[in-house]
């Protein structure tokens, strides 16, 4: 039940901030990460709970699916297993920088992804989301140092990265949902 409502939430939300996160990728990348997350949430909120973050990864394709859908598999294992968030999303996150070859400051997902693992660890999830704020804000000044960001001009310095922003969403969506239960 848990495992549904985060996806549904999820991808109501996604519906709201589809231009959004469009515009900021339109900024440093091709301009459609909001349409990407919300075309693999579509098929995700719909898919039979166990199979929403694989469903996801199906209908977003390209790299952004994989990735992203890792940091959703940690998530519904949690809700639907009880498996540790911590441990789960530190998998990602690992994962994350090894398939994409980036680390921390290198102006992707992983600057909001990875303090948030470290908060997980060290606190409780309201420690994770500001810490994952405070990284997706951390990605404004920086270049670009991998992805399509690294192409635009000075590497999309002045712009936050729209993946930092849908990780501060993804974790801010779990903490309304396990606030319900």
């Amino acid at each position: 039940m848990l495992t549904e409502q985060y996806f549904t939430r999820l991808h109501a939300t996604f519906t709201d901030q589809m231009v959004h996160l469009n515009t900021l990728d339109a900024a440093i990348g091709d301009g459609d990460h909001g349409t990407t997350m919300l075309r693999g949430l579509t098929k995700a909120a719909a898919a039979a709970d166990g199979l929403r973050a694989k469903a996801f990864m199906r209908a977003s394709g390209g790299a952004s699916g994989t990735l992203f859908g890792l940091i959703l598999i940690a998530i519904e294992t949690h809700l639907e297993a009880g498996a540790d968030l911590a441990d789960g999303l530190q998998t990602a996150c690992d994962r994350i920088c090894d398939l994409g070859e980036v680390k921390v400051g290198d102006k992707s997902m992983v600057d909001a992804l990875a303090p948030a693992v470290i908060a997980l660890q060290n606190g409780d999830l309201n420690a994770a989301i500001a810490a994952a704020a405070t990284g997706r804000d951390s990605t404004m000044p920086l270049v670009a140092r991998r992805g399509r960001s690294q192409y635009v001009e000075e590497g999309g310095k002045g712009h936050i990265d729209p993946g930092s922003v849908s990780v501060v969403i993804f974790l801010e969506i779990l903490k309304e949902v396990e606030g319900t239960a």
